[in-house]
Protein backbone atom coordinates (compact mmCIF):
# COMPACT_ATOMS: atom_id res chain seq x y z
CA UNK A 1 0.00 0.00 0.00
CA UNK A 2 1.44 3.34 -0.98
CA UNK A 3 0.99 6.73 0.73
CA UNK A 4 -2.17 8.88 0.64
CA UNK A 5 -0.44 11.28 -1.71
CA UNK A 6 -0.46 8.57 -4.34
CA UNK A 7 -4.25 8.30 -4.14
CA UNK A 8 -4.59 12.05 -4.45
CA UNK A 9 -2.32 12.04 -7.48
CA UNK A 10 -4.52 9.43 -9.15
CA UNK A 11 -7.67 11.44 -8.42
CA UNK A 12 -6.11 14.59 -9.82
CA UNK A 13 -5.09 12.77 -12.97
CA UNK A 14 -8.62 11.52 -13.57
CA UNK A 15 -10.18 14.92 -12.95
CA UNK A 16 -7.81 16.73 -15.26
CA UNK A 17 -7.79 14.05 -17.92
CA UNK A 18 -4.03 13.93 -17.75
CA UNK A 19 -1.90 10.91 -18.46
CA UNK A 20 1.15 11.06 -16.25
CA UNK A 21 2.29 7.68 -17.46
CA UNK A 22 3.03 6.91 -21.05
CA UNK A 23 4.14 3.40 -20.34
CA UNK A 24 3.37 0.21 -22.15
CA UNK A 25 4.77 -3.20 -22.79
CA UNK A 26 3.61 -6.59 -24.00
CA UNK A 27 5.01 -9.88 -25.23
CA UNK A 28 5.69 -9.94 -28.96
CA UNK A 29 7.02 -13.43 -29.40
CA UNK A 30 7.34 -16.85 -27.76
CA UNK A 31 9.90 -19.30 -29.08
CA UNK A 32 12.24 -22.09 -28.04
CA UNK A 33 15.13 -20.83 -30.15
CA UNK A 34 17.11 -18.03 -28.51
CA UNK A 35 19.06 -17.13 -31.61
CA UNK A 36 15.84 -16.79 -33.60
CA UNK A 37 13.97 -14.69 -31.02
CA UNK A 38 16.90 -12.37 -30.30
CA UNK A 39 19.36 -12.25 -33.18
CA UNK A 40 16.56 -12.27 -35.77
CA UNK A 41 14.18 -10.01 -33.82
CA UNK A 42 13.95 -7.46 -36.65
CA UNK A 43 11.91 -10.06 -38.57
CA UNK A 44 8.95 -9.80 -36.21
CA UNK A 45 9.49 -6.31 -34.77
CA UNK A 46 10.08 -4.43 -38.03
CA UNK A 47 8.73 -6.97 -40.53
CA UNK A 48 5.17 -5.61 -40.49
CA UNK A 49 2.59 -8.13 -41.65
CA UNK A 50 5.42 -10.08 -43.19
CA UNK A 51 6.62 -10.94 -39.69
CA UNK A 52 3.34 -12.57 -38.68
CA UNK A 53 3.91 -16.26 -38.03
CA UNK A 54 7.66 -15.93 -37.54
CA UNK A 55 7.48 -16.99 -33.88
CA UNK A 56 6.50 -20.35 -32.39
CA UNK A 57 3.67 -18.70 -30.44
CA UNK A 58 1.85 -15.45 -29.62
CA UNK A 59 -0.27 -13.85 -26.94
CA UNK A 60 -4.06 -14.18 -27.18
CA UNK A 61 -5.40 -11.49 -29.50
CA UNK A 62 -1.95 -10.34 -30.60
CA UNK A 63 -2.56 -8.16 -33.71
CA UNK A 64 0.93 -8.31 -35.12
CA UNK A 65 3.38 -5.50 -35.75
CA UNK A 66 1.68 -4.73 -39.05
CA UNK A 67 -1.09 -3.06 -37.03
CA UNK A 68 0.05 0.52 -36.47
CA UNK A 69 -2.29 0.82 -33.46
CA UNK A 70 -0.78 -2.14 -31.63
CA UNK A 71 0.40 0.11 -28.79
CA UNK A 72 -3.11 1.21 -27.85
CA UNK A 73 -4.97 -1.92 -28.94
CA UNK A 74 -2.81 -4.53 -27.31
CA UNK A 75 -1.50 -2.82 -24.17
CA UNK A 76 -3.42 -4.05 -21.11
CA UNK A 77 -2.78 -1.64 -18.26
CA UNK A 78 -3.96 -1.88 -14.64
CA UNK A 79 -3.39 1.07 -12.29
CA UNK A 80 -1.97 0.27 -8.89
CA UNK A 81 -5.22 0.99 -7.03
CA UNK A 82 -7.08 -1.29 -9.48
CA UNK A 83 -4.56 -4.04 -8.91
CA UNK A 84 -5.02 -3.82 -5.16
CA UNK A 85 -8.83 -3.90 -5.54
CA UNK A 86 -8.70 -7.03 -7.69
CA UNK A 87 -9.31 -6.03 -11.30
CA UNK A 88 -9.39 -8.39 -14.28
CA UNK A 89 -5.88 -9.55 -15.03
CA UNK A 90 -6.43 -10.20 -18.74
CA UNK A 91 -7.95 -8.34 -21.64
CA UNK A 92 -11.03 -10.02 -23.16
CA UNK A 93 -10.37 -11.51 -26.58
CA UNK A 94 -12.32 -13.65 -29.04
CA UNK A 95 -12.65 -17.30 -28.09
CA UNK A 96 -11.24 -18.30 -31.47
CA UNK A 97 -8.19 -16.09 -31.14
CA UNK A 98 -5.87 -18.97 -31.97
CA UNK A 99 -7.86 -20.25 -34.95
CA UNK A 100 -9.19 -17.13 -36.71
CA UNK A 101 -5.89 -16.43 -38.46
CA UNK A 102 -3.42 -18.62 -40.30
CA UNK A 103 -0.45 -17.37 -38.27
CA UNK A 104 -1.40 -16.51 -34.67
CA UNK A 105 -0.94 -19.73 -32.75
CA UNK A 106 -0.30 -20.91 -29.23
CA UNK A 107 3.15 -22.25 -28.58
CA UNK A 108 3.46 -26.02 -28.33
CA UNK A 109 6.14 -27.36 -26.03
CA UNK A 110 7.05 -30.42 -24.00
CA UNK A 111 7.58 -30.26 -20.24
CA UNK A 112 11.11 -29.35 -19.29
CA UNK A 113 11.80 -27.38 -22.48
CA UNK A 114 12.82 -23.76 -21.94
CA UNK A 115 10.62 -21.13 -23.60
CA UNK A 116 11.96 -17.66 -24.40
CA UNK A 117 9.73 -14.59 -24.70
CA UNK A 118 10.53 -11.13 -26.02
CA UNK A 119 9.32 -7.66 -25.07
CA UNK A 120 10.65 -4.20 -25.86
CA UNK A 121 11.94 -1.91 -23.10
CA UNK A 122 10.05 1.07 -24.64
CA UNK A 123 12.36 3.61 -23.05
CA UNK A 124 11.80 2.47 -19.49
CA UNK A 125 15.39 1.34 -18.94
CA UNK A 126 17.60 3.81 -20.78
CA UNK A 127 15.33 6.85 -21.11
CA UNK A 128 13.02 7.34 -18.08
CA UNK A 129 14.77 4.53 -16.16
CA UNK A 130 11.63 3.83 -14.09
CA UNK A 131 11.58 0.11 -14.92
CA UNK A 132 14.98 -0.56 -13.38
CA UNK A 133 14.37 -2.74 -10.32
CA UNK A 134 10.82 -3.76 -11.31
CA UNK A 135 9.95 -7.41 -11.89
CA UNK A 136 7.77 -9.68 -14.00
CA UNK A 137 6.88 -13.37 -14.15
CA UNK A 138 4.70 -16.11 -15.65
CA UNK A 139 1.62 -17.16 -13.65
CA UNK A 140 -0.86 -20.04 -14.07
CA UNK A 141 -3.27 -22.30 -12.17
CA UNK A 142 -1.33 -25.42 -13.07
CA UNK A 143 -4.45 -27.12 -14.41
CA UNK A 144 -6.02 -27.66 -17.82
CA UNK A 145 -9.20 -25.67 -18.51
CA UNK A 146 -8.72 -23.22 -15.64
CA UNK A 147 -7.60 -19.60 -15.75
CA UNK A 148 -6.47 -16.80 -13.50
CA UNK A 149 -9.05 -13.99 -13.63
CA UNK A 150 -8.08 -11.42 -11.00
CA UNK A 151 -4.96 -9.52 -10.00
CA UNK A 152 -5.55 -10.93 -6.51
CA UNK A 153 -4.50 -14.29 -7.95
CA UNK A 154 -1.10 -13.01 -8.99
CA UNK A 155 0.60 -14.68 -6.05
CA UNK A 156 3.78 -16.58 -5.30
CA UNK A 157 1.78 -19.82 -5.26
CA UNK A 158 0.74 -19.30 -8.89
CA UNK A 159 4.17 -18.26 -10.09
CA UNK A 160 5.26 -20.91 -12.55
CA UNK A 161 8.99 -21.18 -11.98
CA UNK A 162 8.86 -20.03 -8.38
CA UNK A 163 10.82 -16.87 -9.09
CA UNK A 164 10.34 -13.53 -10.83
CA UNK A 165 12.66 -11.88 -13.32
CA UNK A 166 14.01 -8.36 -13.54
CA UNK A 167 12.34 -6.32 -16.29
CA UNK A 168 15.80 -5.02 -17.07
CA UNK A 169 17.59 -8.11 -18.34
CA UNK A 170 20.94 -6.32 -18.22
CA UNK A 171 21.21 -6.11 -21.99
CA UNK A 172 18.21 -4.43 -23.63
CA UNK A 173 17.79 -0.68 -23.95
CA UNK A 174 17.73 2.08 -26.54
CA UNK A 175 20.83 3.44 -28.21
CA UNK A 176 20.55 6.89 -26.56
CA UNK A 177 18.93 8.41 -23.49
CA UNK A 178 16.74 11.55 -23.46
CA UNK A 179 19.83 13.75 -23.41
CA UNK A 180 21.44 12.10 -26.40
CA UNK A 181 23.99 10.22 -24.37
CA UNK A 182 24.87 6.66 -25.42
CA UNK A 183 22.65 4.14 -23.66
CA UNK A 184 25.38 1.53 -23.39
CA UNK A 185 22.87 -1.22 -24.20
CA UNK A 186 21.95 -3.48 -27.12
CA UNK A 187 20.33 -0.56 -28.93
CA UNK A 188 17.08 0.32 -30.67
CA UNK A 189 14.95 -2.60 -31.80
CA UNK A 190 16.65 -5.24 -29.69
CA UNK A 191 14.19 -6.90 -27.27
CA UNK A 192 14.51 -7.87 -23.65
CA UNK A 193 14.36 -11.63 -23.13
CA UNK A 194 12.65 -13.62 -20.37
CA UNK A 195 12.22 -17.35 -19.89
CA UNK A 196 9.98 -19.98 -18.32
CA UNK A 197 9.88 -23.76 -18.29
CA UNK A 198 6.77 -25.93 -18.00
CA UNK A 199 7.52 -28.25 -15.07
CA UNK A 200 8.54 -31.80 -15.82
CA UNK A 201 5.60 -34.15 -15.31
CA UNK A 202 2.95 -31.65 -16.41
CA UNK A 203 0.09 -33.50 -18.12
CA UNK A 204 -0.57 -32.89 -21.79
CA UNK A 205 -3.20 -30.28 -22.58
CA UNK A 206 -3.82 -26.58 -23.17
CA UNK A 207 -2.92 -24.28 -20.30
CA UNK A 208 -3.79 -20.60 -19.82
CA UNK A 209 -0.97 -18.40 -18.57
CA UNK A 210 -0.31 -14.75 -17.70
CA UNK A 211 2.79 -12.66 -18.19
CA UNK A 212 2.50 -10.00 -15.49
CA UNK A 213 4.78 -6.99 -14.98
CA UNK A 214 4.56 -4.81 -11.87
CA UNK A 215 5.74 -1.42 -13.11
CA UNK A 216 6.33 0.41 -9.86
CA UNK A 217 8.63 0.25 -6.85
CA UNK A 218 7.14 0.19 -3.36
CA UNK A 219 10.11 2.18 -2.12
CA UNK A 220 10.07 5.36 -4.22
CA UNK A 221 13.59 6.21 -3.10
CA UNK A 222 14.85 3.33 -5.24
CA UNK A 223 13.98 4.91 -8.59
CA UNK A 224 17.22 5.56 -10.42
CA UNK A 225 16.05 8.89 -11.84
CA UNK A 226 14.16 10.65 -9.05
CA UNK A 227 13.28 13.65 -11.23
CA UNK A 228 11.56 11.57 -13.91
CA UNK A 229 9.90 9.33 -11.32
CA UNK A 230 8.33 12.29 -9.52
CA UNK A 231 4.51 12.04 -9.63
CA UNK A 232 4.59 8.51 -11.05
CA UNK A 233 1.95 6.40 -9.30
CA UNK A 234 2.47 3.05 -10.99
CA UNK A 235 0.67 0.47 -13.09
CA UNK A 236 0.88 -3.19 -14.02
CA UNK A 237 0.80 -4.73 -17.49
CA UNK A 238 -0.08 -8.20 -18.71
CA UNK A 239 -0.09 -10.42 -21.76
CA UNK A 240 -2.27 -13.52 -21.50
CA UNK A 241 -1.55 -16.54 -23.64
CA UNK A 242 -1.98 -20.27 -24.02
CA UNK A 243 0.54 -23.07 -24.10
CA UNK A 244 -0.14 -26.50 -25.52
CA UNK A 245 1.85 -28.95 -23.45
CA UNK A 246 2.71 -32.08 -25.37
CA UNK A 247 3.97 -35.48 -24.36
CA UNK A 248 6.53 -35.43 -27.15
CA UNK A 249 9.47 -33.22 -27.89
CA UNK A 250 7.42 -30.10 -28.76
CA UNK A 251 9.28 -27.20 -30.31
CA UNK A 252 12.77 -28.03 -29.18
CA UNK A 253 15.14 -26.13 -31.44
CA UNK A 254 18.33 -25.82 -29.44
CA UNK A 255 19.47 -22.29 -28.67
CA UNK A 256 23.02 -21.40 -29.54
CA UNK A 257 23.26 -18.75 -26.82
CA UNK A 258 21.89 -18.50 -23.31
CA UNK A 259 20.41 -15.18 -22.18
CA UNK A 260 21.26 -13.46 -18.91
CA UNK A 261 18.10 -14.71 -17.18
CA UNK A 262 19.00 -18.37 -17.23
CA UNK A 263 18.70 -20.44 -14.07
CA UNK A 264 21.95 -21.86 -12.68
CA UNK A 265 23.35 -24.74 -14.61
CA UNK A 266 24.56 -27.96 -13.04
CA UNK A 267 27.24 -30.19 -14.38
CA UNK A 268 27.98 -33.83 -13.57
CA UNK A 269 31.11 -35.60 -14.61
CA UNK A 270 30.90 -39.13 -15.91
CA UNK A 271 33.12 -41.74 -14.17
CA UNK A 272 36.59 -42.12 -15.55
CA UNK A 273 37.38 -45.21 -17.58
CA UNK A 274 40.94 -46.42 -17.37
CA UNK A 275 42.56 -49.19 -19.36
CA UNK A 276 46.13 -50.24 -18.81
CA UNK A 277 48.14 -50.82 -21.95
CA UNK A 278 50.12 -54.10 -22.11
CA UNK A 279 53.70 -53.74 -20.98
CA UNK A 280 56.57 -54.89 -23.15
CA UNK A 281 58.51 -57.72 -21.53
CA UNK A 282 61.96 -56.93 -22.88
CA UNK A 283 63.40 -53.91 -24.59
CA UNK A 284 65.80 -54.33 -27.45
CA UNK A 285 68.93 -52.30 -28.02
CA UNK A 286 68.06 -48.99 -29.64
CA UNK A 287 70.34 -46.90 -31.79
CA UNK A 288 69.41 -43.25 -31.74
CA UNK A 289 70.67 -40.51 -33.97
CA UNK A 290 69.42 -36.96 -33.66
CA UNK A 291 68.19 -35.53 -36.91
CA UNK A 292 68.96 -31.99 -37.98
CA UNK A 293 66.43 -29.48 -36.68
CA UNK A 294 65.21 -27.09 -39.35
CA UNK A 295 62.28 -24.87 -38.28
CA UNK A 296 59.87 -24.21 -41.12
CA UNK A 297 59.34 -20.56 -42.15
CA UNK A 298 56.32 -19.07 -40.38
CA UNK A 299 54.01 -16.36 -41.79
CA UNK A 300 51.63 -14.55 -39.51
CA UNK A 301 48.82 -12.24 -40.61
CA UNK A 302 46.73 -10.29 -38.10
CA UNK A 303 42.94 -10.80 -38.34
CA UNK A 304 40.71 -7.94 -39.63
CA UNK A 305 39.59 -5.59 -36.89
CA UNK A 306 36.14 -3.96 -37.19
CA UNK A 307 35.33 -0.92 -35.05
CA UNK A 308 31.84 -1.16 -33.44
CA UNK A 309 31.85 2.62 -33.18
CA UNK A 310 30.94 2.57 -36.89
CA UNK A 311 27.62 0.77 -36.24
CA UNK A 312 24.59 2.90 -37.23
CA UNK A 313 22.60 3.30 -33.97
CA UNK A 314 19.37 4.11 -35.88
CA UNK A 315 19.41 0.78 -37.64
CA UNK A 316 17.19 -1.85 -35.94
CA UNK A 317 19.47 -4.65 -36.98
CA UNK A 318 22.60 -2.77 -35.97
CA UNK A 319 24.19 -2.87 -39.41
CA UNK A 320 27.63 -1.42 -39.85
CA UNK A 321 27.68 1.35 -42.48
CA UNK A 322 31.39 1.77 -43.11
CA UNK A 323 34.29 -0.35 -44.20
CA UNK A 324 36.14 -2.42 -41.65
CA UNK A 325 39.59 -1.34 -40.55
CA UNK A 326 42.16 -3.96 -41.44
CA UNK A 327 45.76 -4.00 -40.30
CA UNK A 328 48.57 -4.64 -42.80
CA UNK A 329 49.74 -8.28 -42.83
CA UNK A 330 53.14 -8.81 -41.27
CA UNK A 331 55.34 -11.71 -42.26
CA UNK A 332 58.16 -13.08 -40.19
CA UNK A 333 60.44 -15.94 -41.21
CA UNK A 334 62.98 -17.50 -38.93
CA UNK A 335 66.34 -18.46 -40.46
CA UNK A 336 66.83 -22.25 -40.57
CA UNK A 337 69.22 -23.69 -38.03
CA UNK A 338 70.99 -26.94 -38.85
CA UNK A 339 72.73 -28.99 -36.23
CA UNK A 340 74.09 -32.51 -36.64
CA UNK A 341 75.43 -34.08 -33.48
CA UNK A 342 77.60 -37.15 -33.51
CA UNK A 343 75.52 -40.34 -33.64
CA UNK A 344 75.19 -41.96 -30.26
CA UNK A 345 74.49 -45.64 -29.82
CA UNK A 346 72.89 -46.61 -26.59
CA UNK A 347 72.37 -50.18 -25.51
CA UNK A 348 69.81 -50.32 -22.73
CA UNK A 349 69.25 -53.14 -20.34
CA UNK A 350 65.92 -54.94 -20.55
CA UNK A 351 63.29 -52.74 -18.99
CA UNK A 352 59.65 -53.26 -18.18
CA UNK A 353 57.60 -50.30 -19.48
CA UNK A 354 55.05 -48.78 -17.05
CA UNK A 355 51.41 -49.35 -17.82
CA UNK A 356 49.78 -46.45 -19.67
CA UNK A 357 46.47 -45.15 -18.51
CA UNK A 358 43.86 -43.78 -20.95
CA UNK A 359 41.33 -41.60 -19.25
CA UNK A 360 38.22 -40.55 -21.01
CA UNK A 361 35.94 -37.99 -19.44
CA UNK A 362 32.52 -37.18 -20.79
CA UNK A 363 31.87 -33.52 -21.50
CA UNK A 364 30.69 -31.66 -18.51
CA UNK A 365 28.21 -31.10 -18.86
CA UNK A 366 1.75 -17.79 -17.19
CA UNK A 367 -1.86 -15.61 -20.12
CA UNK A 368 -4.30 -13.69 -21.58
CA UNK A 369 -7.58 -15.07 -20.20
CA UNK A 370 -9.86 -16.22 -22.91
CA UNK A 371 -13.54 -15.74 -22.11
CA UNK A 372 -15.16 -18.76 -20.54
CA UNK A 373 -17.60 -20.37 -22.88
Amino acid sequence: MRSLSVGLAILAAVQLGQHFVEAHSWIDCFDTNYTKIYEESASYIYGGEGGNGFCDGYGAGYPGRGDIDIGTEYTFKMLENEVEAGTAVCETVDADTYTNTNWRKRISVAPGVKVYFAYLPNGHIVKDKKAIGTQHGIYWTGGVGTTLTSTLEITEENLMDGYKLNFDDGNCGESYDYNGNPGGRAGDGKPCIGTFTVPTGTAAGIYSMVWYWTFWLDNEALYVDQLQARGYFGAAYSTCFEVEVTTGSGSTTIATQTPRTDAPLSATSAPLVTTAAPAAATSIPVATTETPETPAPTATTSAPITSWDQVDASSAAGDADSDPVTSVPASTTAAPVVSTPVPIVTRAAPTTLPALEAATEAPKNRQRVLPQV
